[in-house]
């Protein structure tokens, strides 16, 4: 059995005058070394193909005056992340008096899969349980150990267009904390090695004698070469 696995990207989908459709797909220089002549083989065969995006997009809402965010996170020191109660609305709140509408716009952003799913796997990322009906983060986490979406949709009793979907939505979901966590997760490593780094620079530095330490020695000979004068 031939087998071949890349990366692509999606550039075209066709639908030709025969009622068939074409997928156009685009690989870099070096993606396909090595796979070529298993690709040719190929031709003319029916293959089983399953394409995933590498990417989440998810949208934001802004508040129109400002463009800034409706909604912001922050991330405590176990790196969980939580909304930001916005002053204004925290006072409202506690005057039980009715939130102020704001005129608002969606704006579309991207995040690498990658990212949204290292959160998942963090074990950090919420499980919305009032919007999913099943442990979403736990499918995510075996389809990535190498389970089908057929198998697990199998065992929760529903399609498997209906495991990918909510999984899509889950992720979209999910992607603006994991964005902050990300950013957060990327400090800490900073702070642990800037310290080393700093360890290091001063046990090297330790070997050569600084400038005014070199200054102090010439002091030093100089007045011994005083004294001695002195003395004859």
């Amino acid at each position: 059995m031939s087998y071949a696995e890349f990366n692509p990207v999606v550039k075209k989908v066709n639908l030709k005058a025969d009622g068939k459709k074409e997928i156009v797909l685009e690989i870099g220089d070096s993606g396909l070394d090595g796979k070529l002549d298993t690709l040719a083989k190929m031709i003319g065969c029916t293959v089983q193909c399953a394409i995933e995006s590498q990417v989440v997009s998810f949208n934001i809402t802004l508040n129109a005056q400002t463009n800034e965010p409706v909604t912001t996170y922050k991330v405590d020191n176990k790196g969980i992340v939580s909304e930001v109660e916005l002053e204004a609305e925290q006072l409202e709140a506690n005057l039980g008096l009715p939130k102020e509408k704001v005129k608002t716009v969606e704006e579309k952003q991207e995040i690498e899969l990658s990212v949204v799913d290292e959160f998942i796997s963090s074990g950090l990322a919420p499980q919305f349980e009032t919007e999913f009906a099943y442990d979403i983060p736990q499918v995510i986490k075996r389809k990535n150990d190498g389970e089908t979406y057929m198998k697990i949709a199998n065992e929760l009793n529903i399609s498997s267009g209906t495991i990918v979907e909510l999984v899509d939505q889950y992720r979209a979901k999910a992607a603006p904390l994991a964005e902050k966590w990300k950013e957060w997760k990327d400090s800490q490593e900073e702070q642990i090695e800037t310290p080393a780094e700093a360890k290091k620079e001063a046990k090297e530095g330790g070997l050569k004698p600084s400038a005014s330490e070199e200054v102090s020695e010439e002091k030093i000979e100089e007045s011994d070469d005083n004294t001695e004068n002195g003395a004859a």
